[in-house]
């Protein structure tokens, strides 16, 4: 519940807060869509530029092979390459060689005319010999001379060995062995260098794939990438998916790929980059966007807690000092030296704070007056009364010569009068007041004779207790004497008892009395929270009521219960002081 409560009623903090961060949002969002819109035509244009470089790459690699492929038919009418074939063995040395020179040089021409191109040459069967650009070689690779003549149904590209090589075969007839075979072997290094350039250096790499012959021309340290990339291929052609740009994982790494499909050489040229090299300046940029968010975060919170400093704090210091008016006993004094308009306030709240002390202490020794005037009304009224009742039992004493019980008469009067008629304090000691009221019973009982019994139960610790205000345990002893013990016809019972809690002390008086019913004793309890103006001012038990909470608080004063003599149980509840004889304390506290 305290939770819901604090969000209906946020503190000036968490306004601040919202505050900031409703002005700063705007802004946020507006940035964050220029960034994503921002990040997406970057990507976009990088993206663009990959397809771009692939489809060039891919359509000068085509453009070369064909135009070094479609070179290779001018050589079936080479009149020297026929002659070499088909009547070598016949004609002299000196006629081979020249014929072979010529062939040679056509060869060291084709070689040259493609920096695709490592090597050009003429697999003669008749003659037992391989021509090439450079060379008349001794005689013929067989195997080599085996991969070439075949027709590959791959493409124009034959892989063997791990080179690649284009061929023709004269006469392209497979049941019968032809009189030559051309062979030009591609530079697969230049075609690596190639890749290398169509991969951006350092960024990513590039490969030549080709899935129906299962050779590829790339990197070799990128097997595992190279594979998954052949699984993905091989789905894009069952797809018919000839071109396109994907971003997928490759070793456990987000790359962008970008493919394209040749149907002239049958072959895949893939590129496949790191998506954090491709998108570097986005990340960078995305990055900074964070720093931004997290830094006017802060500065949110920077601010929203400073301005909380200069406001909060302040105020925090003003609502504890009114606070704390509430306990009289202390009077807040906030600083004055500040400069702002919380000085303002301090300095206002000091004066009102003196004003009050000023005003509290006007209405505390008024309450002085007013309490001790009470205890002076108390005192003569019942000083003649009590006097004039005293006289006449002594001088039935004296009438009887009853000179011992006289002379206990006495003392009892003299002890008694001698409390009632001090003027020096308005306290005594808790031990003084039981002596006062015991004093107050052993004339009642020289009065009344021995039908009443009266216990008093006092613990050791009444000696050692403080001091409290006068009249208050004689007054209830002698009501219960003028309203129960005078009327009532049988003996009397009457039961003083004391307890303790804490700093709180309990007096109990008991008595047997039949004549009260419940009726009266919550009457009794009424009567006692009367406004003073409605109550009747005489001694008695409201007059000593108000008196115990004029002096110690209104948690003190006299509740009224049945008895467990039958009759009724008055409780007073007061408080003792340790301080030792003083006027009077704080009233109402």
């Amino acid at each position: 519940m305290n939770k819901l409560a604090s969000l209906k009623t946020p503190s000036i903090f968490i306004k601040l807060f919202l505050t900031f961060f409703l002005v700063i949002t705007p802004l946020y969002l507006i940035t964050l869509r220029i960034n994503v819109k921002g990040s997406d035509g970057i990507r976009y244009e990088m993206s663009e530029s990959t397809m771009a470089r692939t489809d060039y790459f891919m359509n000068m690699l085509e453009s070369e092979i064909g135009r070094i492929s479609d070179s290779l038919p001018e050589y079936v009418v080479d009149q020297d390459l026929q002659k070499l074939s088909s009547i070598g063995d016949e004609i002299s040395q000196y006629e081979r060689i020249v014929l072979v020179n010529a062939l040679q040089r056509r060869l060291y021409l084709m070689k040259y005319s493609s920096l695709y191109i490592s090597a050009a040459k003429a697999y003669i069967p008749l003659i037992g010999r391989t021509v090439t650009q450079a060379d008349f070689d001794e005689g013929i690779n067989e195997p080599e001379f085996q991969a070439l003549r075949k027709q590959n149904s791959g493409g124009p590209i034959i892989y063997w060995n791990d080179r690649l090589f284009l061929s023709l075969a004269y006469p392209a007839n497979v049941k019968r062995s032809p009189l030559f075979v051309l062979g030009i072997e591609l530079s697969t290094k230049q075609i690596q260098d190639m890749l290398y350039t169509v991969a951006r250096p350092g960024q990513g790499n590039a490969v030549l794939i080709n899935l129906k012959q299962h050779w590829e021309i790339g990197d070799q340290r990128n097997k595992i990438e190279v594979e998954e990339i052949k699984s993905f291929l091989q789905s894009q052609q069952d797809k018919d998916v000839q071109s396109g740009l994907t971003t997928m994982s490759l070793n456990k790494k987000r790359t962008i790929v970008s493919y394209r499909f040749s149907p002239a050489i049958n072959s895949y040229l893939v590129t496949f980059t790191p998506e954090a090299y491709m998108l570097g300046p986005l990340t960078t940029l995305k990055n900074w966007f964070w720093v931004m968010s997290s830094v006017s975060v802060i500065i949110i919170l920077f601010f929203s807690y400073s301005i909380n400093k200069v406001i909060l704090r302040p105020m925090r210091k003003l609502i504890y000092a009114f606070n704390r008016t509430w306990d009289i006993h202390t009077y807040p004094i906030l600083p004055d030296n500040r400069k702002d308009e919380f000085g303002n306030l301090y300095r206002g709240f000091n004066k009102m704070v003196e004003r009050l002390r000023c005003l509290i202490q006007e209405v505390y020794e008024q309450e002085i007056r007013s309490q001790r005037s009470e205890l002076k009304r108390l005192q003569s009224q019942i000083n003649p009364h009590f006097l004039f009742n005293c006289f006449f039992v002594m001088s039935r004493l004296i009438k009887r010569v009853d000179t011992e019980q006289a002379y206990k008469f006495c003392m009892y009067m003299g002890n008694y009068f001698q409390i009632v008629t001090r003027d020096k304090t308005d306290e005594i000691p808790l031990e003084l007041e039981i002596n006062h009221a015991r004093t107050y019973v052993d004339i009642q009982a020289v009065c009344l004779g021995d039908r009443i019994k009266v216990e008093f139960q006092i613990p050791e610790w009444i000696v050692n207790e403080g001091t409290v205000i006068r009249f208050v345990l004689q007054p209830i002893i002698e009501n219960v004497y003028k309203h129960v013990f005078e009327h009532q016809e049988g003996d009397g019972n009457l039961w003083i008892h004391f307890e303790k809690n804490g700093d709180e002390i309990f007096m109990h008086v008991e008595d047997n009395g039949n004549g009260l019913g419940d009726s009266m004793i919550e009457r009794l309890n009424g009567k006692i929270t009367t406004e003073m103006d409605e109550i009747d001012s005489s001694i008695g038990i409201v007059n000593v009521h108000r008196r115990i909470q004029l002096r110690y608080g209104e948690d003190c004063g006299l509740t009224f219960a049945r008895s467990r003599l039958g009759g009724l149980h008055v409780q007073i509840k007061l408080k003792t002081w340790q301080g030792g004889e003083s006027d009077v304390s704080i009233a109402r506290r």
